[in-house]
This record gives C-alpha cells, structure tokens and sequence, in this order.
C-alpha cells in the first residue's frame, strides 16, 4: 500500500464555476431577473480534482438590491452563493473527497497466490 500522505486543509484550493443563469424575461417592470444560478464548487490538491454542482434558486425582490443583468459581475454572483449556500460544509465534503482520492479508504491488491503474466516476446522500446 502507498504511504499515507497528510493533508492540511490549507492546502486545498476552492474555486466556483458559474454556468448558468436562469432569468424571468419580465417582473414588476424590470427585465432578465436571475432567478435561477447553475454552479459548481471546485477542489483541487497537487494533481487531485474534485467539484460538487447545483442550482441555487433566488425569489425575486425588487428594491434597491436589483442589480440589472448586463451590470453583474462573477463576483457579485458568487456573493449571492456564498451568502445562501452552507460554503463550510460544502468546503468540507469536497477536502473529504480530496482526501479519499489522495488516501482511498479501500484498495484492491493482487491476490496473493496469483503470479503475474509474464509477457511472451520481450518488450522493445524504440
């Protein structure tokens, strides 16, 4: 079995991925409301990726909040996630998956009666 390798939480890298969002067309006057955001969070450690997708859906309120469509921006969108989504425990299942990728919990070995196959003509590198 491989070395087990120790990973500090500080040594994963988060990111968001916007895909998507859905508007009504129309409401109370204003126009391409998001009603609808389609993301992903990424995780990524060394050469090990993982992400998690969904649709956070947003009521429409009209106030001095609206921001118009063609005006936002990633950051702005990806404030609305972090202030409606759990990020901490979201963050939490992806450096567990992180670490079962780095550290598998179950491995498949060899059975210990069975020998390899040797090949039958040499392998020539050329």
């Amino acid at each position: 079995m491989a070395d087990y390798k120790n990973i500090e939480p500080s040594q994963i890298t988060y990111g968001w991925v916007i895909s998507q969002m859905d508007c009504a067309p129309s409401y109370e006057g204003l126009q391409d409301y998001v009603v609808q955001v389609h993301w992903r969070m990424t995780a990524s450690f060394e050469t090990y990726f993982t992400d998690i997708y969904g649709a956070q859906s947003y009521n429409e309120v009209v106030g001095p909040d609206f921001i118009p469509y063609a005006d936002l921006t990633e950051e702005i969108v990806i404030g609305w996630l972090e202030s409606s989504l759990d990020v901490p425990q979201m963050q939490a299942g992806l450096a567990q998956s992180i670490e079962d990728l780095v550290n598998p919990p179950v491995i498949v070995l060899p059975l210990p009666w069975a020998q390899p196959e040797e090949p039958s003509e040499p392998i020539v590198n050329i």
